[in-house]
């Protein structure tokens, strides 16, 4: 082998090696199953609360207007009809929003999602099939089928919950986590393809508005404002938007806004290789979409759900979580268990998973229980003791069910959860749930309650 063709292949290997860090560098798991819950859960919201159901149903009846589309003939072609009747259709909306429901939850994720994202985009271009159009869907279509093909059920789902419980089962003893820490080598990819895509579509959209006739960009019809005010003074009398109407009375705020708007999308790619800049480019876009809704009722909200691609969640959380131990909110409480305990364990997985801020410091009885008897020696003479305790920063012992829903107090992500047991009443049924619970998990294991907790004098023996 030449000299000439080492080099050549070096230099391929080192070509390949960048192209793979860059889409494949492990990447938290976090991140990308925050963003499956965002947009998963604002697709639902937006199906349920714009009357999704009656507006696909109706167009059963104008058969007329109906042009199926290329993708939809595509889609539509394993079924007997041209176009689908009124009970397939209902069947398809059912699909839709259980597919979701389970795609939001993380129950058989990659699958959910699939189904979900192939629902939407039955009943999605089916609705297109009557002639009227709208760009802000077809994105987080897409984003649903990148999702069903990554890991996004590698946390923050039942179907990782449902792991690490029977992970904990197998343990001996119980074993604290922080699901912030998880990552895989194709967390990464399918949040990058969407930030492409997102910049591809706003770019495309300014080289649109420049191109617009003129024979050159400061005479643009775009660029002049004039086009801008026909379309507020249009949109707003159409579709009832006062602000908008008013707006287009005036040329120099839609000569500014329509600057603003084509810098605005021609300079979003640089958000790829500057990453810090979402910071700037994510508030301005909302103030873009939302100004557009509130003047021409043009819904970019699906741009706004799938922005969530650009957020470092998992990161934003530590530093929070960081900030916090610099004020008084950073307090932690240490919660003492009996890691052989069984029944403990799906509690104590819970409190885990969703001690995202570190505010709980697990402690398990059989190694620290000496520290829990000097801030608390009457336990130790109790006859029957819970085990699971909470003792907070101020020195107060909370057992049992009290434990548990102190623990949650500390637990960001679990206060309406906390709130619900704090209601009156439900403490009553709680504390003798928690009871039967533990004492029947303690008979079949034959484990002393009074051995959860050792004495000093009974360790140096």
């Amino acid at each position: 082998m030449t000299a000439h063709n080492k080099r050549s292949n070096k230099s391929s290997l080192n070509t390949a090696n960048v192209w793979d860090t860059y889409w494949f560098h492990p990447a938290p798991l976090f991140n990308l199953a925050l963003c499956r819950i965002i947009i998963v859960g604002f697709q639902l919201y937006y199906l349920i609360s714009r009357d999704y159901w009656n507006t696909v149903l109706d167009r059963a009846d104008a058969v007329a207007k109906f042009s199926p589309l290329p993708t939809f003939q595509l889609l539509n072609a394993p079924f007997p009809w041209d176009a689908p009747p009124s009970f397939f259709l209902a069947a398809m909306l059912l699909l839709t929003l259980a597919s979701g429901s389970t795609s939001l939850v993380g129950f058989k994720t990659r699958l959910s999602l699939f189904l979900f994202g192939l629902s939407n985009l039955y009943l999605q271009t089916y609705l297109y099939s009557f002639g009227s159009f709208h760009h802000g869907e077809a994105i987080l279509i897409i984003v649903l089928f990148l999702f069903a093909l990554a890991p996004s059920g590698g946390t923050l789902s039942w179907d990782d919950f449902r792991q690490r419980l029977n992970q904990q089962k197998n343990n001996r003893q119980f074993q604290a986590f922080n699901i912030l820490q998880g990552a895989s080598t194709y967390a990464r990819w399918p949040l990058l393809v969407t930030q492409w895509l997102f910049s591809l579509i706003y770019l495309s959209a300014a080289i649109n508005k420049v191109n617009a006739d003129g024979p050159g960009l400061l005479s643009a019809q775009w660029m002049n404002g004039y086009t801008l005010q026909y379309y507020l003074l249009r949109d707003g009398s159409q579709w009832g938007s006062e602000l908008g109407v008013w707006l287009g009375q005036f040329h120099i705020p839609a000569v500014i806004s329509s600057w603003f708007a084509v810098i605005f999308e021609a300079t979003f790619f640089l958000v790829l290789p500057f990453p810090k800049l979402i910071w700037i480019f994510i508030p301005l876009g909302f103030m873009l979409h939302i100004g557009i809704w509130m003047a021409q009722r043009a819904p970019f909200f699906h741009y706004l759900a799938v922005y969530a691609v650009f957020i470092p969640w998992s990161a934003l959380f530590k530093r929070v979580a960081n900030q916090l131990k610099w004020t008084q909110q950073s307090a932690q409480a240490e919660l003492f268990y009996d890691g052989k305990l069984s029944s403990l364990r799906p509690i104590l997985t819970a409190l885990s998973y969703f001690d995202w801020f570190g505010r709980i410091h697990f402690r398990d009885l059989q190694e620290e229980g000496s520290q829990l008897l000097k801030q608390q020696p009457s336990i130790a003479n109790e006859a029957n003791p819970d085990n699971l305790y909470c003792v907070e920063p101020n020195g107060k012992v909370q057992k049992g069910f009290y434990a548990l829903r102190k623990s949650m107090e500390y637990s960001t992500v679990l206060w309406p959860l906390r709130m619900v047991l704090s209601l009156p009443g439900v403490n009553l049924v709680g504390e003798r749930a928690y009871q039967l619970a533990t004492v029947n998990t303690t008979t079949k294991l034959g484990v002393s309650h009074k051995a959860s907790v050792t004495k000093p004098s009974d360790r140096r023996r």
